[in-house]
Protein backbone atom coordinates (compact mmCIF):
# COMPACT_ATOMS: atom_id res chain seq x y z
CA UNK A 1 0.00 0.00 0.00
CA UNK A 2 1.52 3.43 -1.13
CA UNK A 3 0.88 6.97 0.32
CA UNK A 4 -0.67 9.94 -1.90
CA UNK A 5 -1.16 13.64 -1.34
CA UNK A 6 -4.55 14.35 -2.94
CA UNK A 7 -7.31 13.03 -2.48
CA UNK A 8 -9.27 10.28 -5.28
CA UNK A 9 -12.39 10.97 -6.52
CA UNK A 10 -14.82 8.43 -6.88
CA UNK A 11 -13.82 8.60 -10.75
CA UNK A 12 -10.33 8.40 -9.77
CA UNK A 13 -11.04 5.36 -8.50
CA UNK A 14 -13.03 3.71 -10.76
CA UNK A 15 -10.86 4.39 -13.23
CA UNK A 16 -7.88 2.49 -11.13
CA UNK A 17 -10.27 -0.67 -10.41
CA UNK A 18 -11.38 -0.96 -14.29
CA UNK A 19 -8.17 -0.38 -15.02
CA UNK A 20 -7.04 -3.81 -12.81
CA UNK A 21 -4.23 -1.42 -10.93
CA UNK A 22 -5.86 -1.39 -7.97
CA UNK A 23 -2.36 -1.30 -6.07
CA UNK A 24 -2.71 2.15 -7.27
CA UNK A 25 -4.76 2.77 -4.78
CA UNK A 26 -3.40 5.26 -1.54
CA UNK A 27 -3.95 6.29 1.66
CA UNK A 28 -3.13 9.84 3.30
CA UNK A 29 0.08 9.76 4.65
CA UNK A 30 -1.77 10.51 7.81
CA UNK A 31 -3.76 7.41 7.80
CA UNK A 32 -0.84 5.30 6.94
CA UNK A 33 0.82 6.32 9.90
CA UNK A 34 -2.01 5.33 12.29
CA UNK A 35 -2.31 2.10 10.11
CA UNK A 36 1.08 1.74 11.25
CA UNK A 37 1.20 2.73 14.83
CA UNK A 38 -1.84 0.03 15.21
CA UNK A 39 0.22 -2.79 13.78
CA UNK A 40 3.23 -2.06 15.80
CA UNK A 41 0.67 -1.64 18.94
CA UNK A 42 -0.79 -5.21 17.84
CA UNK A 43 2.62 -6.59 17.49
CA UNK A 44 3.52 -5.50 21.14
CA UNK A 45 0.91 -6.81 22.72
CA UNK A 46 1.11 -10.18 21.21
CA UNK A 47 -2.16 -9.81 19.30
CA UNK A 48 -2.58 -11.33 15.49
CA UNK A 49 -4.36 -8.62 12.93
CA UNK A 50 -7.03 -11.31 12.47
CA UNK A 51 -8.00 -12.38 15.48
CA UNK A 52 -8.26 -8.76 16.61
CA UNK A 53 -10.45 -8.15 13.69
CA UNK A 54 -13.01 -11.80 13.78
CA UNK A 55 -13.49 -10.88 17.97
CA UNK A 56 -13.53 -7.14 18.41
CA UNK A 57 -14.78 -5.90 14.86
CA UNK A 58 -17.12 -8.31 13.33
CA UNK A 59 -18.31 -10.24 16.55
CA UNK A 60 -18.20 -13.90 14.46
CA UNK A 61 -17.00 -15.84 17.99
CA UNK A 62 -18.33 -15.41 21.89
CA UNK A 63 -17.65 -12.31 23.51
CA UNK A 64 -15.42 -14.77 25.93
CA UNK A 65 -12.98 -15.19 22.53
CA UNK A 66 -9.50 -14.29 23.86
CA UNK A 67 -8.30 -11.64 21.19
CA UNK A 68 -4.97 -13.63 21.82
CA UNK A 69 -6.11 -16.70 20.60
CA UNK A 70 -3.90 -16.75 17.22
CA UNK A 71 -5.10 -16.85 14.26
CA UNK A 72 -5.08 -19.87 13.12
CA UNK A 73 -7.34 -21.48 15.80
CA UNK A 74 -9.52 -18.58 15.49
CA UNK A 75 -10.36 -18.78 11.13
CA UNK A 76 -10.91 -23.26 12.26
CA UNK A 77 -13.97 -21.67 14.42
CA UNK A 78 -15.32 -19.68 11.95
CA UNK A 79 -17.93 -21.96 9.89
CA UNK A 80 -20.32 -20.44 7.03
CA UNK A 81 -23.91 -21.38 7.55
CA UNK A 82 -24.75 -22.13 3.93
CA UNK A 83 -22.74 -23.20 1.21
CA UNK A 84 -23.60 -20.83 -1.59
CA UNK A 85 -21.64 -17.30 -1.74
CA UNK A 86 -23.83 -13.98 -0.19
CA UNK A 87 -26.82 -17.01 0.72
CA UNK A 88 -27.45 -15.91 4.46
CA UNK A 89 -26.61 -12.66 5.79
CA UNK A 90 -25.16 -14.17 9.06
CA UNK A 91 -22.05 -14.96 6.92
CA UNK A 92 -21.27 -11.54 5.71
CA UNK A 93 -20.71 -8.31 7.80
CA UNK A 94 -20.36 -4.76 6.47
CA UNK A 95 -18.25 -2.07 8.66
CA UNK A 96 -16.24 0.36 7.58
CA UNK A 97 -12.56 0.63 6.88
CA UNK A 98 -10.97 1.56 9.41
CA UNK A 99 -7.56 2.91 7.79
CA UNK A 100 -9.59 3.98 4.64
CA UNK A 101 -8.16 4.51 1.32
CA UNK A 102 -7.51 8.97 0.77
CA UNK A 103 -10.84 9.58 -0.56
CA UNK A 104 -12.30 12.41 -1.39
CA UNK A 105 -15.55 14.18 1.29
CA UNK A 106 -18.21 12.42 0.56
CA UNK A 107 -16.99 9.31 -0.42
CA UNK A 108 -18.15 6.02 1.88
CA UNK A 109 -15.40 3.29 2.10
CA UNK A 110 -17.15 -0.06 3.11
CA UNK A 111 -15.58 -3.39 3.51
CA UNK A 112 -17.87 -6.71 3.20
CA UNK A 113 -16.16 -9.54 5.25
CA UNK A 114 -17.39 -13.38 4.56
CA UNK A 115 -17.36 -16.74 6.27
CA UNK A 116 -17.28 -18.50 2.94
CA UNK A 117 -13.90 -19.32 1.01
CA UNK A 118 -13.52 -16.82 -2.41
CA UNK A 119 -10.46 -18.27 -3.57
CA UNK A 120 -8.31 -17.01 -6.50
CA UNK A 121 -9.12 -18.06 -9.76
CA UNK A 122 -6.26 -20.69 -11.01
CA UNK A 123 -6.05 -19.17 -14.08
CA UNK A 124 -5.62 -15.89 -12.60
CA UNK A 125 -1.98 -14.95 -12.55
CA UNK A 126 -2.76 -12.49 -10.28
CA UNK A 127 -4.51 -14.45 -7.72
CA UNK A 128 -8.03 -12.97 -8.73
CA UNK A 129 -11.55 -14.27 -8.12
CA UNK A 130 -12.68 -16.17 -11.00
CA UNK A 131 -15.61 -14.18 -13.32
CA UNK A 132 -18.60 -16.64 -11.68
CA UNK A 133 -17.78 -15.10 -7.78
CA UNK A 134 -17.74 -11.93 -9.38
CA UNK A 135 -21.23 -12.54 -11.08
CA UNK A 136 -22.01 -13.56 -7.45
CA UNK A 137 -20.40 -10.57 -5.81
CA UNK A 138 -21.99 -8.46 -8.49
CA UNK A 139 -25.54 -9.52 -7.72
CA UNK A 140 -25.00 -8.80 -3.34
CA UNK A 141 -23.63 -5.40 -4.89
CA UNK A 142 -26.58 -4.14 -6.55
CA UNK A 143 -29.38 -5.57 -3.97
CA UNK A 144 -26.97 -4.70 -1.01
CA UNK A 145 -25.63 -1.26 -1.68
CA UNK A 146 -27.40 -0.93 -4.94
CA UNK A 147 -30.98 -1.18 -4.58
CA UNK A 148 -31.26 -1.16 -0.60
CA UNK A 149 -29.27 2.25 -0.41
CA UNK A 150 -31.20 4.22 -3.26
CA UNK A 151 -27.84 4.62 -5.52
CA UNK A 152 -27.62 4.38 -8.88
CA UNK A 153 -24.90 1.82 -10.51
CA UNK A 154 -22.58 4.39 -11.21
CA UNK A 155 -22.60 5.64 -7.21
CA UNK A 156 -20.90 2.05 -6.09
CA UNK A 157 -17.87 0.35 -7.09
CA UNK A 158 -16.45 -2.33 -5.51
CA UNK A 159 -12.83 -4.80 -5.72
CA UNK A 160 -11.27 -7.00 -4.25
CA UNK A 161 -7.63 -7.35 -3.59
CA UNK A 162 -5.69 -9.60 -5.21
CA UNK A 163 -3.66 -12.40 -3.10
CA UNK A 164 -0.71 -10.79 -3.46
CA UNK A 165 -1.71 -7.71 -2.23
CA UNK A 166 -4.40 -8.59 0.54
CA UNK A 167 -3.15 -7.63 4.36
CA UNK A 168 -5.77 -10.34 5.66
CA UNK A 169 -5.21 -13.36 3.70
CA UNK A 170 -7.29 -15.63 5.89
CA UNK A 171 -10.83 -14.18 5.88
CA UNK A 172 -12.22 -12.81 2.27
CA UNK A 173 -13.45 -9.71 2.00
CA UNK A 174 -14.35 -6.93 -0.80
CA UNK A 175 -14.02 -3.10 -0.29
CA UNK A 176 -16.93 -1.49 -1.56
CA UNK A 177 -17.22 2.67 -2.47
CA UNK A 178 -19.64 4.58 -2.38
CA UNK A 179 -20.39 8.26 -4.16
CA UNK A 180 -22.32 10.32 -1.58
CA UNK A 181 -25.05 7.38 0.10
CA UNK A 182 -27.35 8.87 2.36
CA UNK A 183 -25.10 8.66 6.02
CA UNK A 184 -28.06 7.23 7.91
CA UNK A 185 -29.31 4.12 5.50
CA UNK A 186 -25.06 3.60 5.29
CA UNK A 187 -24.94 3.85 9.72
CA UNK A 188 -28.01 1.50 9.55
CA UNK A 189 -26.22 -1.24 7.15
CA UNK A 190 -23.18 -1.40 9.41
CA UNK A 191 -22.75 -4.43 10.98
CA UNK A 192 -25.36 -6.58 9.26
CA UNK A 193 -25.63 -8.37 5.83
CA UNK A 194 -26.98 -6.70 3.53
CA UNK A 195 -29.22 -8.36 1.39
CA UNK A 196 -28.37 -11.77 0.98
CA UNK A 197 -29.14 -13.25 -2.51
CA UNK A 198 -32.05 -15.60 -2.95
CA UNK A 199 -30.67 -18.24 -5.16
CA UNK A 200 -34.48 -19.20 -6.03
CA UNK A 201 -35.20 -15.61 -7.52
CA UNK A 202 -32.13 -13.70 -8.12
CA UNK A 203 -30.40 -16.46 -9.48
CA UNK A 204 -32.40 -17.11 -12.24
CA UNK A 205 -33.55 -13.68 -13.30
CA UNK A 206 -30.15 -11.51 -12.32
CA UNK A 207 -26.76 -13.24 -13.33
Amino acid sequence: MTVGYKPMSFLKVREIVDSGNIRELYRSPECMKKYNSFKKMLKDEGIDMTSRIVVEQLHWLPPSTSIRTPSNEIVEKIKPKDSMPFANEDDITIVTNSFPYYLEDGLVHLCAWVKFPMPPDPKSELGDISDEMKRLVNLYVKKTFVDHLGLSNDKVLWFKNWAALQSIKTIPHIHVILDHPDPKKVQALLQTGGIPIDYSTDFASKL
